[in-house]
């Protein structure tokens, strides 16, 4: 081997890139230029010494001369060629020429010291890549390294080969196959991924379908793709999962999940085919309902009432649901064949059946559904198809009791006997008397009727009655009701002639006392007429006299006088309420109780002059019931003629008299039969005069009772 042909020249600079304790790339280069002077001088002195060839001959036993010159020759070029490559940094490049070197010669001392220091070299050198890929959003992976968006920076590559990936999501991957060789940056940057797509072509039998195909995930809508008419074409469409949907009127919807790949052609197809069915049953008279059996959306639709024919049915599995009357319906899934008709019988299997109650009267119920015809209660017999039943009866008074029963066939009177259901409900019964008869009986507030009473149904329990009569006290009993057992209630009511709260009544004089509410107490029907005033106070002041006229001319301590009389007279009969007395009214009470009443429902001379006071209760009434509350005769009330009864005066909108004030006067209200004038008759006025005038024929009183 010549010496001079085994020179290695050394690479160009490199920028000098740290990287901890590397040996600097100049280093290396020398190192490689002595191992080859090395081993080229090692190949000339002892090629020379044992051989007797020329330097970096290759001798081998048995090999002409010519094939000898031929493989030196080889060996000359390959090293040069590693030389130039070791100067330019292709180190790969070197490494695969001394190794092709050694496939000659496998004891070539060139190759043997250069491969060594090459191999460390790869193992220590790394090199830069950048991949520049359109559209965004592309992802990028080098070999084993991470992933990386583009444009991707991948560092510290080991030389040698790796495989380079470019994907996104609807885009055809770009795969690689990239030699990193040197140190210097190697840049990508022709990489443009294409848009994948399929198609989806849509048909059916018959055409004309409505479809719609959408874009899936995971079986989950994403996206509406398209909607139209079959036969369709689909194209362009993003690689994926896709629902196709295709309808025709008076068939199930029917669905397929298709998935779509790149440059492929992906076909769906729907057959809507139509069948029949007749069906008949027994009894006739069954109402048919059909619904698709794969669609679990579909609602029901009545077909009609066996026997029945149904056309036009979409071929495929319906169910089917008889019902009759409140029987358990008959229910069967059936297959409609495309162009054909079958024929369908469905029969139950029925009974007689007995239903009654203890006590009668009970409704009955199976499920939720009512037996008979919705309006039978025991005892009722009805017919019902063989099986096992649960059925439930439910009395007004008593709840809901439950028996079950197995409905047999019907086969003589025994069978009869066997389908027969009796419900038995716990209950008993009350009477209630009362002496004297006729009291009101109440219980937890609700009114039950009146005495005698029988209650001859009741739900066992305990039982509290009230029991209560006018002019009498009221009285309560109470007692336990067992399962069967009976209760007797016989009260004895104590006779009370007392008044009751909120009621009018009758007093002892048999003048009618009206219940005021707001006053929360009772006011005279009518002024005192001179026959009560006689009965209690002796004689008659009055001068136009008339026992049913008021009594007048009377003053106020004979009126107060009068009061105390008839509270003494109804509390010795008993009709007194207790807390209660008669007195005159207030001036504030009287304003009240006057209420609405117009002047003309007065006795007055407003409208024609009278000539004397007019029966009590010749007009109308007000709003509460009491009678000449304005006109016929001056009423006395208890207030004296005072600053306050000014003030009121002025507030109802009349003319008060201030110089009355302070002097021995007591108000009168409501106006006289002798009086004409708007200032007299006004609601408001009030006409004071000494509590002892004796002469005044044109003045009475009413009573009121209150409580003290």
């Amino acid at each position: 081997m010549n010496p001079g042909t085994t020179r290695i020249i050394l690479p160009p600079p490199q920028p000098h890139r740290p990287r901890g304790s590397r040996v600097p790339r100049w280093v290396w280069g020398v190192v490689v230029i002595v191992a080859l002077t090395c081993g080229a001088w090692g190949g000339w002195h002892f090629g020379t010494a044992g051989r007797g060839g020329p330097p970096g001959s290759v001798v081998t036993s048995g090999n002409p001369p010519a094939e000898a010159a031929k493989a030196d020759e080889q060996i000359a070029v390959k090293i040069s060629d590693a030389r130039q490559a070791v100067a330019s940094g292709d180190w790969l490049a070197a490494r695969r020429l001394f190794e092709e070197v050694r496939d000659i010669d496998p004891d070539n001392p060139d190759a043997l010291a250069s491969l060594p220091l090459i191999d460390r070299r790869l193992d220590e050198a790394r090199g830069t890549v950048r991949v520049d890929a359109t559209p965004a959003g592309t992802l990028v992976r080098l070999g084993s390294m991470k992933e990386q968006p583009a444009p991707a920076i991948f560092t510290g590559v080991p030389f040698g080969e790796h495989d380079l990936v470019v994907t996104l999501e609807g885009h055809d991957p770009v795969t690689r196959t990239v030699v990193v060789a040197s140190e210097e940056p190697l840049v990508l940057s022709d990489i443009a991924l294409v848009r994948s797509s399929g198609q989806i072509e849509v048909v059916s039998e018959p055409r004309g379908a409505e479809f719609k195909v959408v874009r899936t995930r995971e079986s989950e809508p994403e996206e509406l793709v398209e909607i139209g008419k079959t036969p369709a074409k689909i194209e362009r469409l993003d690689p994926g999962e896709y629902q196709v949907f295709m309808s025709v009127a008076g068939f199930p919807e029917q669905s397929q999940i298709v998935r779509v790949e790149h440059n492929r052609n992906t076909s769906v197809s729907a057959v809507f085919a139509k069948g029949g069915i007749n069906l008949t049953s027994d009894p006739a008279g069954a109402e048919v309902w059909i619904a698709p059996a794969d669609d679990g959306k579909a609602k029901a639709r009545k077909a009609g009432v066996t026997p029945v024919s149904v056309a036009d049915l979409p071929a495929g599995r319906h169910l089917l649901e008889l019902r009759y009357a409140d029987w358990p319906p008959i229910r069967r899934t059936v297959e409609v064949a495309a162009g054909s008709t079958q024929d369908l019988e469905f029969a139950w299997e029925r009974s007689l059946v007995s239903f009654t109650s203890d006590p009668p009267g009970a409704e009955v119920y199976l499920d939720d559904r009512r037996v008979g015809r919705g309006r039978e209660v025991t005892p009722f017999q009805i017919e019902m198809p063989e099986g096992d039943y649960r059925f439930r009866a439910v009395h007004a008074k008593l709840g809901a009791v439950e028996e079950t029963l197995y409905v047999g066939s019907d086969s003589g009177d025994s069978a009869s006997a066997a389908n027969a259901v009796n419900f038995r409900f716990p209950y008993g019964s009350i009477t209630l008397e009362s002496r004297p008869p006729g009291a009101a009986v109440v219980s937890a507030g609700m009114p039950m009727g009146r005495t005698p009473l029988t209650l001859a149904v009741v739900p066992p329990g305990d039982y509290t009655f009230e029991l209560s009569k006018e002019q009498h006290r009221a009285a309560t009993v109470s007692g336990k009701v067992e399962p069967g057992g009976a209760l007797h209630f016989d009260a004895t009511l104590t006779y009370d002639p007392a008044p009751v709260t909120s009621r009018n009544f009758k007093n002892g004089l048999g003048r009618e006392m009206v219940w005021i509410g707001e006053l929360k107490g009772w006011a005279g029907a009518y002024e005192v007429t001179q026959e009560e005033y006689e009965r209690l106070g002796g004689a008659n002041p009055s001068y136009f006299k008339a026992p049913n006229h008021p009594v007048d001319s009377v003053n106020w301590f004979e009126a107060v006088k009068f009061c105390e009389s008839l509270n003494a007279h109804e509390q010795a009969l008993g009709t007194l309420p207790s807390g209660y007395r008669y007195r005159l009214p207030t001036d504030e009470e009287w304003g009240k109780l006057v209420g609405g009443q117009k002047l003309d429902g007065a006795i007055s001379s407003l409208f024609e002059r009278q000539k004397s006071t007019a029966p009590v209760g010749s007009l109308a009434p007000n709003e509460y019931g009491l009678y000449d509350v304005r006109g016929n005769v001056w009423e006395w009330v208890s207030d004296w003629y005072s600053q306050t009864i000014v003030t009121r005066i002025q507030k109802d909108g009349a003319t008060p008299n201030p110089e009355w004030v302070g002097t021995d006067r007591k108000v009168l209200r409501g106006g006289a039969w002798n009086r004409s004038g708007q200032f007299d008759l006004a609601v408001g006025n009030r006409m004071g005069a000494s509590p002892s005038s004796k002469d005044r024929y044109d003045v009475g009183f009413r009573v009121v009772l209150m409580r003290d």
